[in-house]
């Protein structure tokens, strides 16, 4: 029998998801979006502006950027937060809150320390103190993410929060952006820092207020695994091979990382891409991806029911299973319902966000320094342009993203999406060329007045020396910023609203971090080699470079977007057969 008359009889889209508004579980999303932007803003972005500002090379803070790749690399570890075990000290709050309220507390107090550290004196102990941050702060992503999946109660809920966790993400911009750049030019960078901590602190609340999600508190003793169809001869090597890889891809990473902060002349960033950063890909992201498809397309695995705990089962026979359900089982999933379509979702997590991933470490450089075809502003100049307007703008390209996928779907927004985040790529490079073809804009739309006062009210604010033509440089940079924040905050709710529809809700720790976690990866790798590009050949080859491989992205959305829409027809023609 049809479901249709129940269906029509529902509310619109857009109306479900303006009535789930009301509901704590939004507000806690915000603030908890909110304490997981606050971190990544400190080690990505005053960071760099700060090292910056005392004349560190963008080789270097390309090199150093690589500190970032735990958020890459955080499915490494994600399997052990697929379970919801409470986190000791906190434990009472429950399995999920728990550890997102712990590792708040933890980030507060590291970035009280790097509050002091001294990066003229020693950029190694200041690198160290970044490479903690940038451990827990992803850490925390990964409960964040399975929390927020977990208590969606439809796709209304899931599409909602993926905007909301854009609105919060970006508002701590505000704060580490914004707001730290103004304190910075007035009272240094010890006073920034222990500013910023204290509004992660505030943002605690978010755990206070949120509600536990029913899976959590729920005793699984039993869950679906797919190593009982396995003989065990095939599982074990299985999870050897991958458990080695990981390790050898990691110890890679971390390797070049300690030569070139230890080394008296560092390695090259562009060899290494070139020659280890595909190894790493293949071996921590297409090894366990090819086995896991081996084992369900030629040994026929499916999942079927498994106790927690087995009757005299070896001490080895317990950590190969545990390592089998932690890592194998939310790839087989993926894999077994998707089928070839995981190819395309693999290719889509890593390539959609390359285009401002791969070059955001180099922002602040590009705003602030004067070689290679960089701007030369003042910490004001960018605190207006990109930390004010600029969050504001991605807060709007937020909620027209969340409006547009109410409206008229997921995958035309993600489509667009892709398209407009490789565009304003060319804007930069204008600006880096001489911004005739901005001049041209700014004259016909007569923007050029409005700004012009806007920055006379930054050149004001600010103690740095201002150039003659302040009014119209910085025309040129609030209108670029503007520009490309609204289609970055559009393109990031498809991407998390597309990345979130395609987990399931049992595997979501590691699923979401797995495929969160590649939309970071090529770009990260990547900055090392646009650091020496930059150097080499300036910023606009760069902002070329990035727009022309961002239509990669824009021909894999149009493939996915086909292939949902076929298994959807395929869907419906199933349900019309069984109702006739």
């Amino acid at each position: 029998m049809s479901d249709a008359p129940a269906r029509a009889a529902q509310p619109p889209r857009a109306l479900r998801a303006l009535k789930a508004l009301g509901d704590r579980r939004m507000a806690a999303m915000a603030l908890f979006a909110f304490a997981a932007g606050i971190p990544m803003g400190v080690t990505l972005g005053l960071l760099n502006a700060w090292l910056t500002k005392l004349g560190i090379t963008p080789s270097t803070i390309g090199t150093l950027s690589l500190l970032t790749l735990g958020y890459s690399f955080k499915y490494l570890w994600a399997p052990v937060f697929q379970s919801a075990h409470p986190a000791p000290i906190t434990g009472f709050l429950g399995g999920r809150r728990s550890w997102l309220l712990l590792f708040q507390a933890v980030m507060v107090v590291l970035i009280v320390i790097f509050a002091f550290t001294d990066p003229v004196a020693n950029i190694g102990l200041v690198a160290f103190f970044a490479l903690i941050i940038a451990l827990v702060s992803p850490t925390h992503d990964i409960v964040l993410d399975a929390w927020r999946i977990e208590v969606a109660r439809s796709d209304e809920d899931k599409d909602l929060m993926s905007a909301l966790y854009q609105f919060g993400y970006k508002s701590a911009g505000f704060i580490s952006g914004f707001i730290a750049l103004l304190v910075a030019a007035r009272f240094g960078w010890t006073a920034t820092f222990l500013m910023v901590a204290f509004f992660l602190a505030l943002s605690m609340v978010g755990t206070l207020i949120a509600p536990e999600p029913a899976s959590s508190k729920t005793p699984n003793a039993d869950r679906l695994s797919f190593m009982p169809s396995l003989p065990r001869k095939i599982a074990a090597p299985a999870v050897g091979i991958v458990a080695i890889s990981w390790l050898i891809g990691f110890a890679m990473i971390l390797t070049f990382v300690m030569q070139s902060l230890l080394m008296e002349t560092a390695p090259s960033g562009g060899t290494f891409v070139r020659t280890e950063g595909p190894w790493i890909v293949v071996l921590t992201v297409l090894v366990p991806a090819v086995i896991s498809a081996f084992l369900v397309f030629r040994f026929g695995a499916r999942a079927g029911e498994t106790p927690a705990r087995i009757a005299n089962e070896t001490r080895t026979e317990a950590v190969m299973r545990t390592l089998f359900r932690a890592i194998f089982d939310p790839l087989m999933e993926l894999i077994s319902r998707l089928k070839w379509g995981a190819v395309l979702v693999l290719l889509l997590a890593l390539t959609y966000r390359f285009t401002d991933a791969v070059w955001g470490a180099f922002a602040y450089p590009f705003y602030l320094g004067l070689e290679h075809g960089a701007l030369g502003h003042s910490l004001d100049d960018v605190a207006i342009a990109s930390k004010f307007f600029g969050v504001i703008a991605t807060i709007l390209g937020s909620l027209l993203g969340a409006v547009m996928i109410a409206v008229v779907g997921r995958m035309p927004v993600f489509f667009v999406g892709g398209i407009v985040a490789a565009v304003t790529n060319l804007l930069y490079a204008d600006l880096a060329a001489g911004a005739t073809v901005l001049d041209s804009f700014l004259a016909f739309t007569h923007l050029d007045a409005p700004l012009g006062t806007l920055a006379e009210w930054a050149a004001a604010l600010s103690p740095d020396v201002v150039a003659a033509d302040q009014g119209q440089r910085m025309a040129r940079l609030m209108v670029t910023i503007f520009a490309e924040n609204l289609a970055g905050g559009f393109a990031l709710v498809a991407i998390t609203a597309y990345l979130t529809s395609v987990v399931n809700p049992r595997f979501a720790a590691v699923q979401y971090a797995l495929l969160a976690s590649l939309t970071m990866l090529i770009g990260t790798l990547g900055r090392p080699w646009l650091g020496e590009v930059i150097e080499s050949q300036g910023y606009y080859t760069v902002f070329m470079v990035t727009f022309w491989l961002g239509g990669i992205a824009v021909v894999l959305s149009v493939l996915e977007w086909i292939r949902q829409a076929r298994d959807t027809s395929h869907s419906t023609s199933l349900v019309l057969a069984q109702d006739d």
